[in-house]
C-alpha cells in the first residue's frame, strides 16, 4: 500500500453529541427553527473541536498526571477576558446551587 494509511468509516463517525442543544442555539441566534443538518454537523465539528484543543491545551498546563483542574481551564482562559468571565459567573451560580441544595 506504498505506506497509505487505510481509513475505515469507523473512525469518523459522528457520534451527534450535541444536535439537538446546537439546532436551538443556531435558532435562538437567528437561524431558521429547523436549521439543515449540514450546518448542525459543521458547527459541532467546531465546537468538538474547540472542546478538544482547551482539554489539551489545560493537560498541558496542568503539570500533573491524568489530573485537571478547573484553574487550569481558567489558565487557560486568561487571554478570553470574556469566556473567562462566563466560567467565573457559571462557577458562582454552581457555588449558589449547591448552597441551595444544603438547605433543603
Amino acid at each position: 500500500m506504498d505506506g497509505q494509511v487505510e481509513v475505515t468509516n469507523k473512525q469518523f463517525q459522528r457520534h451527534k453529541l450535541f444536535t439537538r442543544e446546537l439546532s436551538m442555539l443556531m435558532y435562538g441566534f437567528g437561524d431558521t427553527m429547523s436549521p439543515l443538518p449540514e450546518s448542525v454537523d459543521v458547527l459541532e465539528d467546531i465546537l468538538v473541536d474547540y472542546v478538544n484543543n482547551m482539554c489539551v491545551q489545560a493537560a498541558k498546563v496542568s503539570g500533573r498526571k491524568n489530573k485537571v483542574t478547573v484553574e487550569d481551564f481558567k489558565f487557560v482562559l486568561r487571554k478570553d477576558p470574556k469566556k473567562l468571565a462566563r466560567v467565573e459567573e457559571l462557577l458562582a451560580m454552581n457555588k449558589e446551587i449547591e448552597v441551595a441544595r444544603t438547605m433543603f
